[in-house]
Parts: C-alpha cells; structure tokens; sequence
C-alpha cells in the first residue's frame, strides 16, 4: 500500500514509492498562476505539477510532443456543462492501494489552463478497482476552463476534495490532466491541432487517509 495513513505530500525531487507518471509530471516548489501570482505548496516544501505548461515553443505548441500522454478518445461531461474531448496531457498514478470502509481520502489540488474556449482544458481524478465491477470512483471532472471562465479567472487555487470510502477499496488512483476541446457536433470527435496547444497544469499536494 503505498498510501499511508496520515500526510502523503512531495517533499523530493523524485516522487515517492508507489507513484507512476505518464506524461511530463515533476516536484516543484512553485509556479507562476495565470492570474499572476506564484503558488506554494499548501504542505512542505513541493507539490506533484502534472503537465508542464513551460514546455511550448514561441506558438504555445509543445517543445516535445511525443512526451506527453495521448488522451484522444476521452470524453467527459464537467459540471460546467460542457461536453468535452481530450487532446493530450499527463497523469500521475498511485497503484496497488488498500482503503478500508470508512477512511477519507483527502488531497488537495490547483488546476491551472493557459488558453480559451473552445479548448475546454480540464483536470480529472479516479480510482479504478483492481476487479471489475468492484468498488471504485468513476473518472470525475475536478475543474475545467468553462468552469473557471465562468468567475473570469484562469486558475482554480488550491481546494480540497474528500472521497468517503462506503466499501473497501483495492486498485488505483489516478489523476489526469488535459488539453481539451468543446464538442458542437458530435459527428466530429477529432480533436484539432490548436486542442495540443497551451498544456494547462494540474498541481497535487497533501494527500492524506484518514
């Protein structure tokens, strides 16, 4: 189980055992929010960034596109209420974990986009059991550009999500981050190129079992 009781936060360079990538995903000690003020770890001294934002060229195109995550084919509906498809991006995993009826997982996150609609970015997490059918958490939208167009801002600052565990819970966590793109019409689910620009950024920290 790699998630203890207590605090798990990102105090290393390198993640801590038990954590798997796909995509660009590093510690950091801070970035700089779109809104323009620079973000600190909510707990220690770094935070997990998943995507890099940095990364573009002089077109806010990737530097290294094959580096990041293909997530063409992911479809997801926010509470903003805008149908969504997914570019590319990142996700950070956490395997192998146990919680028992009862616990709380708690974990702080920051989703950050750097583009407009329709290029819909958006942040999920999930925990797919290990056996099918079992206990688990359907992939869940934390936060996306139209929701935070909404209030005129483009970061969502640090908030904190609970999950109540009402059964025992074996498989894995995962938390993914994507350049997304507004569905008008549902015959045309390819994303365009401008969809794989400006790599928005999901920022992880404090996650604890209670």
């Amino acid at each position: 189980m790699p998630l203890e009781s207590g605090s798990n936060s990102f105090e290393n360079s390198k993640l801590p055992k038990g954590f798997k990538t796909r995509g660009l995903v590093k510690t950091r000690t801070s970035l700089k929010s779109p809104d323009g003020h620079m973000v600190s770890p909510i707990a220690g001294s770094r935070f997990v960034c998943i995507d890099d934002p940095e990364a573009v060229d002089a077109r806010s195109m990737r530097v290294n596109p094959q580096a990041a995550e293909n997530l063409v084919g992911m479809v997801v509906r926010p509470q903003s209420g805008v149908p969504t498809i997914a570019a590319d991006g990142a996700s950070l995993i956490c395997e192998a974990v146990q919680l028992k009826k009862g616990k709380r997982l708690v974990f702080a996150f920051n989703f950050m986009t750097w583009g407009d609609m329709p290029w819909n970015d958006f942040a999920t997490f999930e925990a797919l059991p290990t056996n099918p059918g079992s206990y688990g958490l359907q992939r869940n939208v934390l936060c996306d550009l139209a929701d935070l167009a909404m209030s005129g801002r483009r970061a969502s600052d640090w908030r904190l999500v609970t999950w109540h565990l009402a059964e025992d819970f074996t498989g894995t966590l995962t938390w993914t981050v994507a350049n997304g793109q507004e569905v008008t019409d549902w015959t045309l689910l390819d994303p365009a190129a401008e969809a794989f620009s400006n790599p928005p950024a999901l920022l992880i920290d404090d996650i604890r079992v209670f």
